[in-house]
This record gives structure tokens, C-alpha cells and sequence, in this order.
């Protein structure tokens, strides 16, 4: 691990003024001049790049009414798990099969009691909502990957997918996230960090969805109640940008029995909406905290968004609760600038469109 500079005073002093500095075995504190939050971003980024080719790096605070810069030694913690990883995607893959296979299955004999099988294949079907649902989950963490990248991260890495368990438990996959091997440099970063996985998953969700009511079939409403009585069948909840694609293309009368491929649509909508909610260190808190920067604000929003969830997925609005109750999200290196005025306007309106987009509505 690389020594303290002798000249850091001067390098700090070539972005901030420099009021007082106090050296510990393994860091430097500075007290330095305050300085406009909207101007001092640019200044600790380039004191980053500065100080990151001797192993460095600065963490800028208010404390108080002084402002604070720390520089400490770090060290990027080396690539693990890539066994490990390759494993679970494959397990994932097997556990996503098999939930198609199910719903494949379980959709042949709906259709056979309403006479509308002949052009279904089950095996067509298991493929297409794998990869209904694997495709969206990839592009959604290859869109966090990207970001990490441009903000110094190095290599793309393999995200790690987690399986689950097949229908009636789970739909074979709890979704997949990208280990973070540096802390984020400002809130301009998590921001960033943030919308990319919801934007890129989002996208093929659509598409996804599409096509899959375009396979889907039209049941009597008769019909449709008497298999949810006798437990056949039933209903998830469906994102507004789902149900206004089923009404725009509609080309029938009664109730819509989802193709797998359909299914898989939905469920990585819904999936989208979840990781939206800002809560904790899902996408929606990396973005709440940066447009807030505060923790106590995220765990205001945290609360009331568990708290709605509750009434639309009880189970899943419990484990939010318990998720916003027992963790932080950790702040960026600098924690006094503000993020840029692009991310405050356009990343507010982008935000809000996709939870708009994907909010679960009663049908």
C-alpha cells in the first residue's frame, strides 16, 4: 500500500484553501476553506484523480461548520467468486426453466378446457419466458456495469443472479446485483448508479411485454372466475405500463390469459417497480440518497413506500419494512457538494416516470 506524499499539502492546496492539518499514521485530516457545494464537485474530483496513483483517496464531510477532507489510504479489493458466481447463474437459469416449465404447463391445460391449444407449445413457451425474463435481468446489471465503469471501477464483472424457487414459491429467480468494489465517489455517481439498471431493465421489460400479450388469449370472464374459484388460476399485480398495453391492444372480449412469455413481461416490471422504491440500497435509495443526501430523508420515504406496498403485496411491503429498519445506505467519499443541476431536473422526472410507469394498479 503506497505512502502518504510528502507533498499532499500542496495537492490539496492546488483545489481547496487549506485552514489546518492533522497527520495520522494512515490518513491526513484537513480543515479547508468552504467553498459554493455546487463548485466543490468538480474540485474533489480532480483532487481524485490526483491522489487515486498513490493509493489514495479524499472524503470531504461537514462537521459542524467546518468543512472537513480527509485523505486516506485505500486499496481496491481484488476479484473473488467468479466460481462462485458461474454457479449461481447457472442455478438461476435451471430454477427460471423450471418456473417456465411450470407456467408453460400449467397454461397448456387452461387452454386445453377452453379449446384453444392447438398452436401451443410448451416447450417454446418454457424457452421464450427464460429468456423473457433472463434477457432484461442481464441488460438491467449490464446497465449498473457501464456506470461503475465510467466512474473507475475497471472491468465489467459477472453480476450475481440469484435463484428461486419455481411457482407456486417464486418465479426462479430473485434478481440479480453487481458487487460494488469502490465506494462512490459523489452523489452525482450514485445517481447514476441508480437509474441505469431501471432504465436499461425497463426498456426490454416493454418489449418483453409486448410480445407476450400478442401471444397471450382471450377467456370468457365466466370462464376466467371459475378456475380463480377453483384455484386454477389468479392474479398478479400489474403495472400501469402493462395494463395500458393490454387495453391498446386489445383485439378481443373477456379476460386475458398471459402467455409465459407475457408473464415473464410482468414479472420484470414489477421487479423494476420494487427496486425503485427508495429504500435502503435498492436503485431507488442509491437515487433518493442522491438527490437528498440525507439518510433520515431516505428513511422517511423508506417507511411510507414499505408502508403503500403493504396494501398491494403484504409479503413483500413486510420484508421492505425489515429492510428499511435494519440498514443504512452508505454515503459517497463527498458528502458535502450537491449533485449536478442535470441530475436534480431531468433525473427527478426520469425517477418519477418509471415508478409512474411500473406502479402496480388494480384491473
Amino acid at each position: 500500500m503506497s505512502e502518504i506524499p510528502p507533498d499532499i499539502e500542496t495537492l490539496v492546496a492546488n483545489h481547496f484553501t487549506v485552514i489546518d492539518v492533522v497527520y495520522y499514521p494512515n490518513a491526513v485530516e484537513f480543515e479547508v476553506e468552504k467553498v459554493d457545494p455546487v463548485n466543490s464537485r468538480e474540485k474533489f474530483l480532480e483532487l481524485v484523480k490526483e491522489l487515486s496513483p498513490h493509493g489514495l483517496l479524499p472524503k470531504l464531510t461537514l462537521d459542524g461548520n467546518s468543512l472537513k477532507l480527509h485523505v486516506f489510504k485505500t486499496s481496491v479489493p481484488s476479484r473473488r467468486g467468479l466460481r462462485g458466481r458461474i454457479i449461481l447463474l447457472i442455478a438461476t437459469i435451471i430454477t427460471v426453466i423450471l418456473s417456465g416449465w411450470v407456467i408453460s404447463h400449467g397454461t397448456l391445460e387452461l387452454l386445453r378446457e377452453a379449446g384453444i391449444s392447438e398452436l401451443y407449445d410448451p416447450i417454446i413457451s418454457t424457452v421464450a419466458h427464460t429468456l423473457g425474463l433472463m434477457i432484461p435481468l442481464a441488460l438491467h446489471e449490464l446497465g449498473h456495469a457501464i456506470y461503475m465503469r465510467k466512474w473507475g471501477a475497471g472491468e465489467l464483472e459477472l453480476p450475481v443472479f440469484i435463484p428461486a424457487p419455481p411457482p407456486p414459491f417464486g418465479f426462479g429467480t430473485f434478481g440479480a446485483l453487481i458487487i460494488q468494489r469502490k465506494p462512490s465517489f459523489n452523489r452525482d455517481e450514485l445517481f447514476e448508479l441508480g437509474i441505469s439498471g431501471p432504465i436499461f431493465g425497463l426498456i426490454p421489460g416493454i418489449v418483453v411485454s409486448i410480445l407476450g400479450i400478442l401471444q397471450s388469449h382471450y377467456i370468457p370472464a365466466s370462464v376466467a372466475r371459475t378456475w380463480i374459484e377453483q384455484g386454477k388460476a389468479g392474479f398478479l399485480p400489474t403495472p400501469l405500463i402493462f395494463a395500458l398495453l393490454e387495453n391498446i391492444m386489445s383485439r378481443g372480449e373477456g379476460v386475458l390469459l398471459l402467455s409465459p412469455l407475457a408473464l415473464a413481461g410482468l414479472i420484470i416490471l414489477l421487479i423494476t417497480f420494487l427496486n425503485a422504491l427508495p429504500i435502503s440500497q435498492l436503485d431507488g435509495g442509491h437515487i433518493a440518497y442522491a438527490l437528498t443526501g440525507s439518510n433520515r430523508k431516505l428513511k422517511r420515504m423508506g417507511w411510507l413506500a414499505s408502508i403503500g406496498l403493504l396494501f398491494i403485496a403484504p409479503v413483500l411491503g413486510a420484508l421492505m419494512l425489515i429492510l428499511n429498519a435494519i440498514t443504512l445506505h452508505p454515503p459517497p467519499l463527498d458528502e458535502y457538494s450537491l449533485p449536478s443541476e442535470k441530475k436534480r431536473k431531468w433525473g427527478v422526472l426520469a425517477y418519477l416516470s418509471i415508478l409512474l410507469l411500473t406502479f402496480p394498479v388494480l384491473q
